[in-house]
């Protein structure tokens, strides 16, 4: 392998299977590094998101990519008001004489310089004559469609945890810490750790069979993220994680838990006896999921 710097160049917001393939694309051409702009969505004034990848959880995604590719991945990140007003060819230029480039990977519909002017080919001609490799990789597809970050949003709004594991090539992973509630779980016999300060987007509404990490252990769970219409009206979205065998306390810790499948809507039940009842039922069927 080269020892010179590979840089791939994207959002990596969501750190799905498309950039992946950007990643082992470099780690083929040299030292993988991912290149991504800071305060991009401030600069351009889009909305502010939940983000995919919970800010914490990034470096162990990018440490199982490493083992991947058989090479550390390094983040380099530049500052978007400076690098929004270069042309392409300045951009080509800070990127080999400032970052240090040696060759540079891209996806197919990648845009460079101000107002997006340089395409994929005017970087490739660039590179060139700076003396750098640039490489362009084709879009991932997955049932037809490329894998991308709105993808992955779109599948954890509409519950399709399925979907959102394919693209992601990965169980999606909620991180937060334990809050305490209203203590209704334990009341009714079947406690809950409620997930609250969470760092990235929910899945939906729903009950869903997965994992949660506690401490470093693993524990089989029953998720339910949702509004519990049966406790009553106007109450803020939770999303609580009953902790199949565990018993204790764990407020005040942080959680996470990856969403293995999604067992059912969230509902309205008549009364205590019949949410109870479902909640056992619940529980059951995440344990068959799960093989535990």
């Amino acid at each position: 392998m080269s020892t010179c710097l590979a840089i791939a160049i994207g959002k990596f917001d969501a750190l799905h299977r498309g950039h992946l393939a950007l990643v082992e694309r470099a780690a083929r051409l040299g030292r993988p590094q991912l290149l991504t702009f800071s305060a991009m969505a401030d600069v351009l004034g889009w909305p502010k998101r939940q983000p995919l990848v919970a800010p914490g959880d990034r470096a162990r995604v990018l440490s199982e990519w490493s083992r991947r590719v058989g090479a550390d991945i390094g983040v380099i990140e530049l500052p978007f008001a400076e690098i929004r007003p270069l042309t392409p060819a300045q951009f080509v230029t800070h990127l080999v004489r400032t970052v240090g480039a040696g060759a540079v990977v891209v996806g197919d519909d990648f845009r460079f310089g101000n107002n997006r002017s340089g395409t994929t080919a005017d970087l490739v001609a660039l590179t060139r004559a700076d003396g750098c490799a640039a490489e362009v990789v084709p879009a991932v597809m997955h049932a037809g469609v490329p894998v991308s970050s709105s993808g992955v949003r779109d599948a954890l709004a509409g519950g399709d945890i399925a979907l959102a594991t394919a693209l992601l090539d990965r169980p999606y992973r909620l991180c937060g810490t334990v809050v305490r509630g209203d203590g209704r779980g334990q009341r009714i016999g079947v406690p809950t750790a409620n997930l609250g300060q969470r760092e990235n987007q929910e899945p939906a509404s729903g009950v869903y069979a997965g994992w949660a990490l506690l401490d470093g252990v693993r524990w089989p769970a029953a998720i339910n993220i949702g509004y519990v219409p049966t406790a009553g009206s106007a109450r803020p979205l939770t999303v609580e994680a009953h902790l199949i065998g565990y018993t204790g306390d764990c407020y005040d810790r942080p959680l996470a838990v990856d969403f293995i499948s999604r067992l059912r809507d969230e509902r309205r039940f008549d009364g205590l006896d019949a949410l109870v009842a479902q909640i056992r039922a619940d529980i059951a069927a995440a344990t068959r999921m799960l093989a535990v």
